[in-house]
């Protein structure tokens, strides 16, 4: 697939998702769970246990890739397939082309037979949020060598951070220069086809549906379909984004989901700001905060037609109380929602949303692997038909990894 080949260009002729059964879910199967791994999980290829997980995590065709960090302060990119636990990179892992090994790993995506990664390695190049070379790597599941996609080195291009690939197309967040002070946003989406040079598609000089044009690009983009979901940063934040938007291939440039001049559905003003989005290539789901910054889930395709989906007057499954907000980020596909919820102070629990039905995976208190849980996580991109991603803190302070059949 990463052989040598001219660009050519993005979004066209993407191969669709994998399409998994939905049957089970709903018909009141709990789900179960798959443990990946934890924080008392040797690294494979690192010194001692895991002791953290990034957010950077992947989930295709019953595959994991995901970011993690070793008892050394080592990170690297690893791998789970058929219960299999594996190394792609890490840091003693020779960068493809310069006499370096790898020193810090960004973001993480997987398409087909590849885990597609972008990393930095000390050398030119002079990153936005790293002092060194960037660039943007693919490895095989069953192991091979690393195919170094574009990089630093080779484009004029100097910061490879957030990524999506499928079908073989990759887009990436990045550019040249930073756009703020927040290490995670970046003046430009790019895209290219095959090792070859990126193409900006967009940038600070794109009209933005809004008006104006957009001010900077978060790294959480998703290719679904023939389509690109984005979103536009608020400067110097952490957390929140200013407005969603996607390309749909109609030539039609971006289109607006909703920003801060957005009536807020079933509310009162607009929307002050946004936290947490997905979508199937159809439909958007995110989290949306108004005026006074409570948070509540929403979807839709525009303005137009948002709808809520959970709010504040949502009873929380199994409890007498009604969910005072939702936490970011979530997931979604197929018209289930995935996301963190909270309630009556420090409660909270991972639950889905379906035509309506709020059912819940997992809550605080509960036991898992002998162990109660804290607080449990779910991310962008991480729900695939029946089966779930998710990071779960735990009480005695350990964390973990797990597949969640829903």
């Amino acid at each position: 697939m990463f052989t040598r080949r001219r660009s050519l260009a993005p979004f066209v002729a993407v191969a669709s998702l994998l399409s998994c059964s939905t049957a089970a879910f709903g018909q009141g199967v709990p789900p179960t769970f798959t443990r990946i791994a934890d924080t008392q999980t040797a690294v494979p290829g690192g010194s001692g246990t895991f002791t953290l997980f990034a957010d950077s995590r992947a989930l295709e065709g019953g595959k994991v890739a995901f970011i993690a960090y070793d008892s050394a302060s080592g990170s690297g990119v690893y791998s789970f397939q058929n219960g299999v636990l594996s190394v792609v990179a890490d840091t003693h892992t020779g960068v493809p082309g310069t006499a370096s090994t790898f020193t810090v790993f960004f973001d993480v995506a997987i398409d087909g037979p590849y885990a597609a990664f972008t990393a930095g390695w000390p050398g030119p190049g002079g990153g936005c949020a790293f002092a060194g070379s960037e660039g943007i790597f693919a490895r095989r599941f069953q192991g091979g060598a690393i195919v170094a996609i574009a990089t630093s080195l080779s484009s004029p291009q100097h910061c490879f951070h957030g990524i999506d690939v499928e079908g073989g197309v990759v887009a990436v967040a990045g550019g040249v220069n930073r756009v703020d002070l927040i290490h995670n946003h970046s003046e430009s989406i790019m895209a290219l086809r095959r090792i070859g040079q990126p193409l900006v598609v967009l940038d600070t000089t794109t009209p933005s549906p809004s008006g104006g044009t957009i001010v900077g690009y978060d790294q959480d983009i998703s290719i679904r379909g023939r389509g690109l979901l984005f979103t536009e940063i608020l400067p110097n934040t952490s957390g929140a984004v200013a407005g969603i938007y996607t390309i749909r291939n109609d030539g039609l440039g971006p289109h607006l989901v909703a920003d801060r001049a957005t009536p807020v559905p079933g509310g009162t003003g607009s929307f002050n700001n946004f936290a947490g989005v997905d979508w199937d290539g159809g439909e958007v789901a995110f989290v949306g905060r108004n005026a006074g910054n409570a948070a509540a889930l929403y979807a839709g395709t525009s303005p137009s037609d948002l709808r809520v989906l959970v709010d504040t007057s949502t009873r929380v499954p199994g409890e007498t109380a009604n969910f005072g907000g939702i936490s970011n980020p979530i997931a979604y596909e197929g018209g289930v929602t995935v996301f963190s919820g909270f309630w009556s102070g420090s409660r909270t629990g991972l639950f889905t949303a379906q035509g309506g039905v709020i059912r819940s995976i997992l809550k605080k208190s509960d036991v898992l692997d002998g162990r109660v849980v804290d607080d449990p996580f779910c991310r962008q991109q991480n729900k695939e038909g029946n089966l779930l991603l998710i990071e779960v803190r735990f009480q005695d302070s350990t964390r973990g990894l797990y597949l969640v059949h829903l």
